[in-house]
């Protein structure tokens, strides 16, 4: 797999912490701002082309913004963690360079999945848009495909038996309390 190649040669390199700071702010423009702005544009757009109703208001904006609040949290700690333990970032631009296992990660492997998955329903939820779930469901759905079988398989080759043995004990996405 050539793009499992690139990404172990790219986490072989050591990084500045200029580009570890580009890197978190490339992430926080994608995954915090245009990603969520594409997903609510085309589903209020889908809603108003099939006439779709989701009105669940008046609790809908106040556990939209809960909501919103949590994803935030969980994907600010995960990439956090990174940064400080991992001595690198979410993006593949600027990888850890150790495995972390601390934190977040010890609930569940793709900690900044499931908080953006918290954080794009709390925005669908206060834009009250129904086809917005789908959406959010469709991208998160080829997120977690790249994870499985790009990002996973970079991690087991890149960490071997200690990544094994984490995946083994620590849920993909839904965490384990302990």
């Amino acid at each position: 797999m050539r793009l499992v190649e690139i990404l172990i040669s790219w986490a072989k390199r050591k990084y500045s912490r200029r580009c570890k700071i580009i890197s978190t702010i490339i992430g926080i423009i994608i995954f915090l701002i245009l990603i969520p702005e594409v997903i609510v544009y085309f589903s209020l757009k889908i809603d108003e082309l099939f006439g779709l109703k989701f009105n669940v208001k008046p609790y809908s904006t106040i556990v939209g913004i809960l909501l919103i609040l949590l994803g935030l949290f969980i994907s600010g700690w995960a990439s956090y963690y990174l940064l400080k333990l991992g001595k690198g970032t979410p993006l593949p631009i600027a990888p850890t360079q150790r495995l972390v296992i601390a934190g977040p990660y010890n609930y569940c492997r793709n900690p900044i999945m499931l908080g953006s998955i918290i954080y794009y329903l709390g925005l669908i939820l206060i834009v009250n848009s129904l086809s917005g779930i789908l959406l959010v469901i469709m991208f998160e759905a080829l997120y977690g495909i790249y994870i499985k079988f790009i990002e996973e398989r970079e991690l087991e080759l890149r960490f071997g038996e200690e990544y094994l043995r984490y995946k083994e004990k620590t849920p993909f996405l839904i965490p384990r309390l302990r």
